[in-house]
């Protein structure tokens, strides 16, 4: 009997799905379906310029975090978990954008 692996995976947001990588384990992807809990995301929009963007969210421990100005740029940022509900992102210049905790 011959296991079928897919040679796609597809997560949608509405879906609780996970798709985890682990850097111990370079050529691993484990998906798990149905996942618990119902918050997998929290967009932050900062809309006014700032050197120094403070977010919280409901993600709880510390949430990967990826930031992208007006323009959909990437910006590497010093990230610190103030607390399991709050994060601040530090820059050198003031910009307004969006962060993407997960």
């Amino acid at each position: 009997m011959s296991n079928t692996i897919p040679n796609n995976v597809n997560v949608y947001q509405d879906t609780p799905n996970q798709v985890i990588v682990d850097q111990d384990a370079p050529n691993q992807v484990i998906v798990r379906t149905g996942a618990v809990g119902n918050t997998r995301r929290h967009v932050h929009t900062q809309a006014t310029p700032e050197t120094s963007w403070v977010i919280t969210h409901s993600l709880g421990g510390k949430p990967s975090v990826t930031v992208v100005d007006s323009a959909d740029t990437y910006v590497i940022g010093e990230v610190t978990y103030n607390s399991t509900s709050q994060v601040t992102v530090s820059f050198t210049t003031p910009f307004s954008g969006y962060a993407y905790l997960t």
